[in-house]
């Protein structure tokens, strides 16, 4: 997996967010969907606070270098290769005492901080609330409300904004010839780096995209359903990125009906979509996208997943019938 540090180092909008967070507090929560993006967000963070060169990060000295290469002695990470637990909090809570060897602080990395047991999470109150000096804790999170009110009060929380479509194309490393495979996942990435690098080396990606595009295309009678049904269920483990590409198509066939082209995310099949915008009716598109929407719900709760996908597909049918 990439070290994508240096590339979003020199993207301005990272520059000015890094200055905000230049005067923060001991402890920081670093919100963002995008786990590669965090990553690369922290330790530029740490080496804003740690680099001597007049312009920070500069990101070539020792410092900076140790940093991205993860062999600085001051910095701790957690939550890495397992979720927290209290024996990872005990270690942090000893830590947390010894004095840095080689930085002005000690910097504390805890990722995936929202899957940390509530026992853990109990367990680092007080070494948050009443840090040594020199302890900074970073605390990267992808869902807010899974991290408890009490550790959420006692630090400071930022939004990392994301990446423009432009911006992941430009950031995510690939081999020459890869260009379109880039381009094609980078629309319904999200502006996620993390998303485009599962699509990149997801081999079923783009025969579950076509399938999709299909079922808008095709999908037309009840006798239709069982088919693509059938197809649909061949990749029942990623059932939800089925669903993700249904719904941004059905998306952005209303952006397009809506004349708001400009936030058409897929561009590749932008003809396919005019022509199915002017044949879909605005109100089906909304009720469709949130059928797709409630599915998605469903399925988290161990639902019968082919009832659920027949069920979906015929519901599809019915809207476009009651709204023509």
């Amino acid at each position: 997996m990439s070290n994508y540090t240096f590339k979003i180092s020199g993207l301005s909008k990272y520059k000015g967010f890094l200055q905000s967070l230049q005067n923060s507090n001991h402890a920081v929560i670093l919100f963002s969907k995008d786990k590669l993006l965090l990553d690369a967000i922290s330790s530029l963070y740490v080496m804003m606070q740690e680099c001597d060169n007049e312009y920070k990060p500069c990101m070539f000295c020792d410092t900076c270098q140790k940093i991205i290469d993860k062999n600085a002695l001051d910095v701790e990470y957690f939550g890495e290769d397992k979720n927290i637990m209290v024996d990872d909090s005990e270690a942090i809570v000893s830590s947390s005492f010894v004095v840095p060897y080689e930085f002005k602080n000690k910097y504390f990395i805890l990722k995936n901080f929202d899957e940390a047991t509530v026992q853990a999470q109990n367990k680092l109150l007080k070494v948050i609330e009443e840090p040594q000096k020199f302890d900074k804790f970073i605390l990267l999170v992808n869902n807010l409300d899974a991290v408890l009110p009490t550790i959420k009060s006692r630090c400071q929380i930022y939004n990392v904004p994301k990446l423009s479509i432009e911006e992941l194309k430009n950031v995510f490393d690939f081999e020459v010839g890869q260009g379109k495979r880039v381009s094609f996942g980078a629309q319904f990435a999200n502006g996620s780096l993390t998303a485009l690098n599962n699509i990149f080396f997801d081999e079923q990606f783009e025969e579950i995209y076509s399938l999709c595009v299909k079922i808008l295309t095709n999908l037309k009678t009840s006798r239709d359903v069982l088919e693509y049904s059938s197809l649909i269920l061949k990749h029942k483990d990623k059932l939800n990125v089925v669903l993700e590409i249904l719904c941004l198509l059905y998306r952005d066939i209303l952006a397009i009906k809506q004349g708001k082209q400009n936030l058409v995310q897929n561009t590749e099949q932008l003809n396919v979509l005019m022509v199915l915008a002017n044949t879909e009716n605005s109100l089906a598109l909304v009720n469709i996208i949130k059928e797709i929407e409630s599915v998605k719900q469903k399925l988290k709760y161990n639902a019968n997943i082919s009832g659920v996908i027949d069920n979906l597909l015929l519901r599809i049918l019915e809207i476009k019938y009651i709204c023509k």
